[in-house]
């Protein structure tokens, strides 16, 4: 298995919907259900995160097989964050390490090239310990929890966990 890694372009928005479909029809993939997922999703986070942040696919003989994205939102006094970070594999490619390396390679170049970003930021949700201890794993912080603010029926509630990079080389180069 040869995993190549790269910046995503609007090319791959099509690539990019049907693993996104695959992704939520398993149980704790992402928070979208898959009623959620259509071309208008893709394409906005696609755009923002080419615009404003940073998109990179994982690439196996030519398919994609995982993604990881976030962006900065369009508020004067969030413009040092990356937020809204989802990253999804491949339901067929998981446990193979690849979320770990699309993961280590974006926070690189967030180090590298993205000095202007202090903080990334995610969700994930609390039972999920798994995640939890992988987001820690790479420099993660747990922020807090937020009491039963994931809807799943009328009777079923979860529980997210905020949690926070940061970057160490925020501010050191131009940009």
């Amino acid at each position: 298995m040869s995993l190549e890694i790269k910046e995503a372009h609007l090319g791959n928005k099509s690539e990019l919907l049907n693993l996104y479909r695959k992704v939520a029809d398993v149980s704790d993939g992402i928070i979208r259900n898959g009623n959620e997922i259509n071309d208008y999703y893709i394409s906005n986070f696609l755009t923002n995160s080419i615009d404003n942040g940073l998109i990179l696919i994982g690439v196996i003989n030519g398919k994609i097989v995982g993604e990881i994205h976030a962006f900065t939102p369009q508020i004067y006094a969030f413009q040092h964050i990356l937020t809204d970070l989802t990253i999804v594999i491949d339901p067929v490619n998981q446990g193979k390490g690849i979320g770990r390396k699309l993961f280590e390679k974006f926070l690189e170049k967030v180090t590298k090239d993205l000095n202007h970003v202090k903080r990334i930021e995610l969700y994930t949700r609390e039972h999920n310990e798994r995640n939890v201890k992988f987001y820690e794993s790479l420099g993660f912080i747990n922020e807090g929890r937020q009491k039963d603010k994931i809807f799943v029926t009328e009777t079923k509630f979860e529980t997210p966990i905020h949690m926070a990079w940061f970057n160490p080389s925020y501010g050191t180069l131009k940009h």
